[in-house]
């Protein structure tokens, strides 16, 4: 064993002084002799073998975290990895039942995401709708382990910041490796919508940018801002080849929310001058050759003067105005607890044979926005409670963001970003009814609010 000189080697540097031994006598025998390795551990110090199972499990979450976010585009389903290794590990708290040290406003958020389960849970029942709708609320009960695990073990910023922008980057280089190789009209990536592609790759793309403060403080500052800005570039990169305008509503917002926090002590230009440069940038994108951009909001300039001159409801915008028109009348007949999701589609069968409804939109079971089909399907108390579900985690992170410490500052912020974008994106479509849409809000909803709460109490 080495000798001690003047200070005491960690776990981890006792493991690296083992297999560096072993491998100066061979590979081979460093492959398959554990004899050694296992006796030197019982030399340790009693508190450092203790530490050892609180070692793997940091890194267990750390590893289950980058994977979450870099495969999330990239693998079909390959958000689900990360997602499900880290509910499984979980359990260990059956057992093991760590310090959490949970204060008021962790149990507010556990609250949230009971409430939200439970309520949506319940009309479900009360309504008989099919098994499968129970999926979705499901996510937010299996959550709350999740997040308990976080805070016991919180994961390592690198993986958090890494896998936002791999994740992103992988997406993006699928989705136009599609666009331009497969010649695919709408790039998905290795999701089974455009739509919740674009979404998710913004989100990935703009939460990476939250990361820039806190890759000024690492050793190597110059290569995690190259990959955080890479990683925001690509991000919105994939949402423009998507075709999805509306992740792109998120823009404008996003930019007045990091030229805000940006702008404390820098001037009262500053504001304006990210604001101008915003607009330049986004000139720029619509007026180059080919640009999808452009395409795209024509075609959208063009289905609102349709559905405005001759109620036509054929366009993807005029049928969101159907579905949105449609969801508004019938909700009036249940307005508490709403009619349920086999009540819905009866209703707009009903509707559409008496020539109220236009056929073209009887196939979509929702109503293409988190609020309207709330308020259809679950009525006002379901409504409300779907705002509490955005609203309160925004309010928590919010509040940390205005009084937290330099260190907890990207944490707080990108908590801030992720429940905005989530608001904005269930404008245009009901991104809780799919298991990608309500997995990408929970989890790293969880993951921010564990990381956060780490660097508050390292502070």
């Amino acid at each position: 064993m080495a000798k001690n000189h003047g200070f005491f080697h960690s776990p981890l540097e006792t493991a690296h002084i083992v297999i560096k031994s072993k491998i100066s006598r061979g590979v081979f025998a460093a492959a398959f002799d554990y004899n050694d390795a296992y006796f030197m551990l019982l030399q340790l110090p009693e508190w450092q073998r203790r530490a050892l199972p609180r070692i793997f499990m940091l890194g267990l979450t750390s590893v289950s975290v980058f994977l979450f976010l870099a495969l999330a585009l990239a693998v079909t389903s390959g958000y689900s990895l990360g997602a499900l290794v880290l509910l499984l590990a979980s359990t260990c708290l059956l057992w093991k039942r760590p310090r959490l040290n949970l204060q008021r406003q962790d149990y507010l958020l556990l609250g949230t995401l009971l409430l939200y389960f439970c309520v949506f849970s319940a009309n479900m029942l009360y309504h008989a709708d099919p098994a499968r709708e129970l999926d979705m609320p499901l996510r937010a009960l299996l959550a709350v382990p999740v997040m308990l695990l976080l805070l016991a073990y919180p994961p390592r910023a690198e993986a958090w910041w890494g896998g936002l922008a791999i994740g992103a980057i992988g997406g993006a280089a699928l989705g136009l490796w599609q666009l331009l190789i497969l010649h695919m009209e709408r790039p998905q990536a290795a999701t089974s919508n455009a739509i919740h592609y674009g979404n998710v790759s913004i989100l990935l793309g703009i939460l990476s940018l939250c990361g820039l403060s806190w890759a000024r403080q690492q050793r190597h500052h110059r290569a995690w801002m190259a990959l955080l800005v890479t990683g925001g570039i690509a991000g919105v990169a994939g949402s423009i080849v998507s075709g999805s305008r509306g992740g792109w509503l998120v823009l404008p917002i996003c930019v007045c929310i990091f030229a805000c926090q940006y702008a404390k002590g820098r001037g009262k230009y500053y504001l304006p001058a990210i604001l101008a440069v915003f607009i330049a940038v986004s000139a720029l994108a619509y007026t180059l050759p080919n640009s999808p951009l452009r395409e795209r909001v024509e075609v959208a300039v063009d289905d609102v003067q349709k559905f405005n001159e001759m109620d036509n409801v054929t366009t993807s915008i005029g049928q969101r105005f159907e579905m949105w028109r449609t969801a508004v009348t019938m909700s009036t007949q249940h307005i508490w607890f709403g009619m349920g999701r086999d009540g819905y589609m009866a209703a707009k069968q009903s509707l559409a044979d008496q020539g109220k409804m236009n056929k073209s939109i009887l196939k979509h079971t929702n109503a293409h926005n988190d609020y309207f089909d709330a308020l259809v399907k679950r009525g006002l108390t379901g409504l409300a409670v779907l705002l509490a579900f955005f609203l309160l985690p925004l309010v928590m992170f919010a509040g940390a963001l205005r009084h937290c410490t330099t260190a907890a500052r990207p944490y707080a912020l990108g908590g801030v970003v992720l429940c905005t974008c989530y608001m904005i994106f269930g404008l245009t479509t009901s991104s809780l009814t799919l298991n990608i849409g309500i997995i990408m809000l929970l989890f790293p909803m969880v993951i921010l609010w564990a990381m956060l709460r780490q660097q508050e109490h390292t502070s």
